[in-house]
């Protein structure tokens, strides 16, 4: 998986078995995208590895794109609900295209962008992106960073969904390093994730 994070050396949690986890997300509205059988997210890691640092690998798997649509449902992700996400991603034309794309996704119909299209020349110090949204169009320019994701655009993206009047907005968890977890919640569903996973859930803002 692209941009797997280092996730071990944590300090150990109980284990908890990888079907009570995959219950546990799907009362928080993370569930497996429709025909991703459970046993594809052992593809990676073992169902010990799994339990053994529970939640935030599985969450991290589900969150992956996998090498082929087959392997990942129709938007060629394990879920719908959640993404794991490389800060470290921008490098061509099409990456923030694809960051749209996804936090589309995440938001069900609640976020409907149209057109999306950008501009990347890491060397040029230029890139931008842009979309249609109601009817109306919007180019935000991204700063350029080597690779890195200018995080500006993804706060922008968030305060969009809000101002559409959406009852969900984005969520953040951050895994440090360069990696995080995306997700679109309910303000219900936002606590009761951090609840029941001892997670930190933040708003992305």
């Amino acid at each position: 998986m692209r941009g797997l994070l280092r996730i071990f050396g944590r300090r150990p949690r109980r284990p908890i078995s990888f079907e009570q986890q995959l219950a546990t997300l799907a009362s928080c509205g993370i569930r497996l995208a429709p025909g991703v059988p459970p046993e594809a997210l052992l593809a990676s890691f073992d169902r010990e590895a799994m339990e053994d640092d529970p939640y935030v690998l599985l969450l991290t798997c589900m969150g992956a794109e996998e090498e082929t649509v087959s392997a990942g449902g129709a938007t060629a992700y394990m879920s719908n609900d959640i993404w794991h996400f490389d800060t470290e991603c921008i490098e061509d034309h099409g990456d923030y295209s694809a960051i749209a794309r996804r936090m589309s996704e995440l938001a069900q119909g609640d976020l409907p962008l149209d057109g999306i299209a950008d501009y990347v020349d890491i060397d040029a110090g230029q890139a931008h992106l842009s979309f249609e949204l109601a009817g109306q169009r919007y180019r935000w320019d991204a700063k350029v960073e080597d690779d890195w994701v200018d995080p500006a655009i993804l706060s922008k993206l968030a305060s969009l969904l809000t101002r559409v009047g959406s009852s969900r907005r984005f969520t953040y968890i951050d895994l440090g390093g360069q990696g995080c977890l995306i997700g679109c919640a309910t303000g219900e569903e936002r606590k009761r994730l951090a609840r029941e996973t001892g997670l930190v859930v933040k708003w992305l803002t």
